[in-house]
């Protein structure tokens, strides 16, 4: 029994670093699309700087709540992380929902930013389920 739930959080520490993983490559391509391309740079919700900016932070927020999820921690360092996942999430999602509705090529930077908005809403997600350490307290 106890074989099998240190199986079961190995394939879900597993799962979370590649969620993580995925969804900080994904903002990062955005981010490198958004400064090299000036059509994609014109449709961008926030503008060129605003949009580096929240897609590099969003994927500061998605590697926090991975190591949140995956170590625990305290009460208020939950919340603090789920609040900015759940913001991150937002403003990812609303950059996104632009560049898909926009005229022109931005379909593939809209298509990334959604999977990372929902990437980083299930990381949220899993912060909110994570065990509280006994240390935090």
């Amino acid at each position: 029994m106890i074989e099998q739930a240190s199986r079961r959080d190995r394939a879900g520490t597993f799962t979370l670093v590649m969620l993580s993983t995925t969804a900080s490559v994904l903002l990062l391509g955005v981010a490198l699309l958004v400064a090299v391309s000036e059509e994609v740079a014109e449709a961008a919700l926030f503008g060129r700087a605003g949009t580096v900016a929240v897609t590099v932070g969003a994927a500061f927020v998605i590697c926090t709540a991975a190591v949140v999820a995956t170590r625990g921690a305290g009460s208020r360092v939950r919340a603090v992380t789920l609040t900015s996942s759940i913001v991150v999430a937002g403003l990812v999602a609303g950059a996104g929902f632009v560049f898909v509705i926009s005229e022109g090529s931005q379909l593939s930077a809209g298509v990334m930013s959604i999977v990372s908005a929902v990437l980083i809403a299930v990381g949220g997600r899993e912060v909110s389920h994570a065990a509280v350490t006994p240390k935090a307290h």
